[in-house]
């Protein structure tokens, strides 16, 4: 097994992941779709990347579908990053490999299995998708990140990030502010379960919650928006230009400030390695904008 691939499956968590993962880089640059480029009497190098303690799927065993279709797998110097797994595996890959990401859902039963709304492709369908790959027959998106800066640390993410309560009964007491170039800035002052902030990526998962529950329309958007949506709020009111609502969107080019207005257990979830969210306190701003990094999403031709 490859250094990278000894380092994930060693880890005890996905803590310090970052700098370990980040050392893999393009060996390609795509601009028009096509990754291929010079390789096409060698092949395309595919590496695997899997929940390094909850794999949806074992490492090896996607390697071996990858060798068996005869593929060349490579966990040192990949062309494709292959990401097996759910919604947050596919946002934590996502904001720290930098060549094109192929995102492979896995069908699970029971009324609450994973969905894996951002998926491209389900795991059994992987084979026929690396052959297109191999073959061509795909596009790559450009998708815009955030940057989210917290406690003098920057993380960009590419899907969402949210501030939700930890381990506590009651509601969180929080502000939004939208500052907007050229536009009014405007505060949201809220009482609820927390507050989800997309990009035009992720907006099929967290922040679709209201479709889920046959509350509201469909909500997507593109990259010249990013999207806000408070988690189920039992008060919600704006000062400042237009009327709060619970879900909506703004100019890519806004910044957002989110901060407690009361003591609480929350958390920010979304720019860690692990899933345990970082602890926020009364005093603390967690600042959003658009970042310059863009992540590279295989779509598949149908």
């Amino acid at each position: 097994m490859s250094a990278v691939a000894d380092k994930i499956s060693s880890s005890r968590d996905w803590k310090d992941l970052d700098l370990q993962i980040m050392t893999l880089s393009p060996s390609a640059i795509c601009i028009t779709g096509d990754i291929r480029m010079n390789k096409v009497e060698i092949g395309l190098k595919f590496g695997i990347f899997v929940h390094p303690k909850r794999p949806k799927v074992p490492l090896d065993r996607v390697v071996k579908s990858v060798q068996s279709a005869g593929l060349q797998h490579s966990q040192k110097d990949p062309d494709v990053a292959v990401v097996v797994g759910g919604d947050g595996t596919f946002g934590y890959y996502g904001r720290i490999l930098s060549i094109p990401l192929l995102f492979v859902g896995v069908r699970e039963s029971g009324v609450v299995g994973s969905r894996a709304k951002l998926a491209e492709i389900f795991y059994d369908e992987l084979a026929g998708a690396l052959q297109d790959i191999e073959a061509g027959r795909y596009s790559v998106a450009e998708k815009k990140m955030l940057s989210v800066r917290f406690k003098k640390r920057t993380v960009d993410v590419l899907t969402d990030v949210y501030l939700e309560r930890g381990v506590y009964a009651g509601c969180l007491r929080y502000a939004t502010t939208v500052k907007t170039s050229g536009q009014s800035e405007f505060t949201d002052y809220a009482i609820g379960n927390g507050v989800i902030v997309s990009t035009s990526f992720g907006a099929g998962g967290y922040f679709s919650y209201p479709e889920r529950l046959g509350l509201r329309g469909s909500k997507g958007f593109d990259d010249s928006r990013i999207g806000i949506c408070h988690i189920i709020p039992t008060y919600l009111v704006r000062k400042g230009k237009g009327a709060a609502e619970v879900r909506h969107t703004v100019p890519a080019n806004s910044t957002i400030r989110i901060g407690l207005l009361r003591d609480a257990n929350a958390r920010l979830y979304g720019t860690t390695a692990h899933s345990n969210g970082v602890p926020v306190k009364v005093g603390d701003t967690i600042a959003l904008s658009t970042s310059k990094r863009t992540a590279r999403i295989i779509k598949l031709k149908k």
